[in-house]
């Protein structure tokens, strides 16, 4: 294997063979539904045969979204081989434009990282770190870890011929490795404006959930990306930016997802699963039932048999689940946009779970006065969705630069989209809801809900 590795960090390829060494047979082919054969060599599979790797196989890339659309039971396996594929693509794009090139190593790196950027992975998608609790450690971070552990370290450095470290720093910002300005643009084809993993999970997400919403012309992105010096900037750096004629195709994303959190990713039963799950996973948390080793190593079945088991039949945290388990899901209320007076106060619990369980529970125990119900201070549960942009940072070069601007020209002066208008949008779509778990509780809520959202000025 040292052999190897020598072989790929001494030889000297041409641009020719770096493109050849994209584009010949490999030894594997996997048949994928969304963009159809994916040709994979030994180095890749060695990767996907891992036992991290295999581990996505097991959790969805939507979380709870199949409880709503059956369709939807894509895998983060799945969403990774995808994005591998269209960064390879992309990667030989932007050989063959002619302008710039890369070595054999800084290929390998973002390819090994496109293939890897989701290892860290907890199951139910985002959710799980939606809960931002002390215990509950950033994805990336748990990415990290594993790129450059013992099972997939020696891969890298052995058959792949690169640096773990510089395919860590590939995956997380939040690095001291340096990188070159090559691969520091390559970095932005897996996190960036227009990246490789928007391009899959839109396109997958919606052709699993069978709705039109996400579809995008990713030839046609792939196609008009381009590589600019950052002339102006004083520093010796490269931007990714995109031919005036792919400006429709991304006009095109940029709707596919704002498009996709309306209509799936913030639907609201997929919103009340995510909800209740997370306050029985903060229960059992809380609790000591299992701690954060146990959950990092989870998958989707898992975790859910994980809370089941560790927690007791009286807990909350079992009922929450098992009532979730049974599809018995609690009843939308209360709905508050942001221009609704409450909604400012009320989202800054987004990331504080105690104080948010706290009001949780104020909440039912007014309630349950009100009533003569006894309730347990998880009836009524507080939605609020993490905040998401839908604004656009890139340049587009023009044949004729707008306005005597110099290329590349801002993507709000050539798109009609500046960021402005897509606030509006996010405005539109992030709402806070209020859930309860029956209807006799959703028709005191809806008409005692003043003095609900006022009690917040009471909590501690």
């Amino acid at each position: 294997m040292q052999e190897t590795t020598d072989y790929l960090k001494s030889k000297e390829l041409t641009r020719q063979e770096l493109i050849l060494s994209l584009v010949d047979k490999p030894g594997s082919i996997i048949r994928d539904t969304v963009w159809g054969d994916i040709p994979l060599d030994a180095k890749a599979m060695a990767l996907i045969d891992s036992v991290p790797f295999q581990r996505l196989r097991r959790v969805q890339q939507l979380g709870f979204t199949s409880w709503t659309w059956p369709g939807a039971h894509h895998s983060r396996f799945e969403h990774s081989l995808g994005v591998f594929h269209i960064t390879r693509q992309a990667v030989l794009h932007l050989l063959q434009l002619g302008n710039y090139s890369f070595t054999l190593e800084e290929i390998n790196t973002i390819l090994a990282a496109g293939l890897l950027h989701d290892i860290g992975h907890y199951p139910y998608s985002h959710a799980v770190e939606e809960l931002d609790l002390n215990i509950i450690r950033n994805h990336e971070l748990i990415g990290r870890e594993l790129v450059l552990g013992p099972e997939i370290a020696p891969l890298l450095h052995n058959t792949w011929g690169v640096q773990p470290e510089k395919v860590a720093a590939m995956l997380s910002k939040d690095t001291d490795v340096p990188l070159t300005r090559q691969e520091l643009l390559l970095r932005n084809l897996i996190s960036g404006a227009l990246d490789t993993d928007k391009l899959d999970y839109l396109v997958r997400d919606s052709h699993y959930c069978n709705v039109p919403y996400g579809m995008v012309d990713v030839q046609r992105l792939l196609d008009s990306l381009r590589i600019w010096p950052e002339e102006d900037s004083g520093r010796d750096s490269l931007q990714l930016v995109i031919d005036e004629k792919g400006i429709g195709a991304l006009q095109s994303l940029i709707f596919a997802r704002y498009l996709m959190f309306y209509n799936v990713y913030w639907h609201h039963t997929n919103r009340i699963a995510t909800v209740m799950f997370l306050r029985s996973l903060q229960e059992a948390l809380e609790n000591k039932a299992f701690g954060g080793a146990e959950l990092e190593r989870s998958d989707d079945a898992s975790l859910i048999a994980l809370i089941q088991n560790t927690t007791t039949p009286d807990s909350i945290a079992h009922e929450l689940i098992t009532d979730l388990h049974a599809r018995r899901f609690y009843k939308r209320v209360l709905s508050l946009g942001e221009d609704d007076g409450p909604f400012a106060r009320l989202s800054t619990l987004k990331y504080n779970p105690a104080r948010r369980k706290r009001l949780e529970e104020m909440w039912c125990k007014m309630v349950a006065e009100w009533s003569g119900r006894a309730l347990r201070g998880h009836e009524i549960l507080l939605d609020i969705p993490e905040p998401k942009g839908f604004e656009m940072v890139l340049g587009v070069v023009c044949e004729q630069p707008p306005h005597n601007r110099a290329n590349p020209v801002p993507w709000g002066e050539v798109s009609g989209l500046n960021n402005d208008d897509m606030r509006k949008f996010h405005r539109h779509v992030r709402r806070i809801h209020l859930i309860t778990k029956d209807a006799e509780l959703a028709n005191i809520v809806r008409t005692k809900a003043a003095l609900l959202l006022d009690a917040y000025k009471q909590l501690s």
